[in-house]
């Protein structure tokens, strides 16, 4: 009994829990001390805590205000010229043609584009089947500018840029040249606008060749010169398409529209893997295929910069703007409208 009780001090002196165990009961040496926090210490420790969670709270309502300007003024960059364009587009249907062209026009377009003949009043087959054979119209031509967009996402991914860069010059220089010329006689014509016909060949043979330097070479170029020549091609576009019937137009209409979701929203869009291409780290530079809307310094996305020239997020910088790519030119077979977002 007397052994057990002289063992039981022991015992206990050696539990964690006693807060004054300073000495061993037993023997006197000095152990370990373990002191409790004061409730000053705790104070601190939970201030400071709270400190760091209201910081973060504010660096993240910093970056969701950042990121809503940001979209605020690429939203205001990029409606600028699609409203723009529409109305130019839409002025020049009605305020550049005859009679005279707009039957004209519709023939031409009929013969090259249409694969079942179409009456615009519904003639003897009925509105249904005139429907019909204008979405199958429609259909093709939107088949066709789908396989061209792939056609173009294939050579700028293996790197064809040869190909493809000289295939976009003679399609904007043509589209510029030959396709403004028509819209510039039609114009001459209707307002009875004096010119001599070195005038007329000099000035236009100017227009196409800086449109083409403007758009794919533009170094000494200001942005503005290159931006007008592209609202330009999509208005010269858009002005051609304009002289469609109105069971084909109509149809078109809805089917890009359609086209340009799948081709932009979906995972297999020709124009996400585009776009995509071009953001990867090593993709070459593609002047022509993107409208490029200037920002503010004050509106630029916080991210990595990368290079000055280009970080691969859809955004370019550079030591006075930053541009946002926006929306393919439609002297692409990528673009079967005017400027649309992307």
């Amino acid at each position: 009994m007397n052994s057990e009780l002289r063992q039981e001090p022991n015992a206990t002196s050696t539990f964690p829990d006693v807060p004054n165990a300073g000495y061993n009961g037993s023997d006197g040496d000095e152990c370990d001390a373990r002191s409790i926090p004061s409730r000053d210490e705790i104070c601190d420790e939970e201030s400071s805590q709270s400190d760091d969670d209201a910081g973060e709270a504010h660096e993240d309502f910093e970056m969701s205000l950042t990121e809503l300007m940001y979209g605020a003024s690429s939203y205001h960059a990029i409606a600028k010229p699609v409203s723009l364009t529409m109305i130019l587009a839409a002025s020049a249907a009605v305020f550049i043609n005859t009679e005279e062209s707009l039957f004209m026009g519709e023939k031409q377009l009929a013969e090259a584009y249409q694969v079942w003949k179409v009456d615009d009043d519904g003639g003897e087959n009925g509105t249904g089947i005139t429907l019909a054979r204008s979405f199958g119209n429609a259909a093709v031509m939107v088949s066709v500018l789908c396989a061209m967009t792939f056609l173009i996402v294939i050579l700028y991914t293996y790197r064809f840029m040869k190909c493809l860069i000289g295939y976009m010059v003679f399609t904007s220089a043509s589209l510029l040249g030959l396709m403004g010329s028509v819209m510039l006689d039609i114009a001459i014509e209707k307002y009875l606008i004096p010119i001599d016909i070195i005038t007329y060949y000099f000035g236009l043979w100017n227009f196409a060749a800086v449109g083409t330097v403007a758009i794919f070479w533009q170094l000494g170029v200001p942005s503005f010169v290159t931006q007008g020549y592209l609202v330009a091609t999509s208005v010269i576009l858009a002005w051609h398409l304009s002289h469609f019937d109105a069971w084909t137009a109509w149809t078109l209409l809805v089917m890009l529209a359609l086209y340009d979701l799948c081709a932009v929203l979906t995972p297999c869009g020709p124009l996400k893997a585009l776009v995509n291409a071009m953001q990867e780290e090593d993709a070459p530079e593609m002047p022509g295929l993107l409208y490029e809307a200037q920002l503010d310094d004050g509106h630029a996305r916080t991210r990595d910069t990368g290079s000055a020239s280009s970080n691969r997020n859809g955004v370019r910088s550079s030591s006075d703007n930053i541009r946002e790519n926006t929306f393919v030119p439609s002297d692409s077979p990528a673009a079967g409208t005017p400027p649309s977002e992307n």
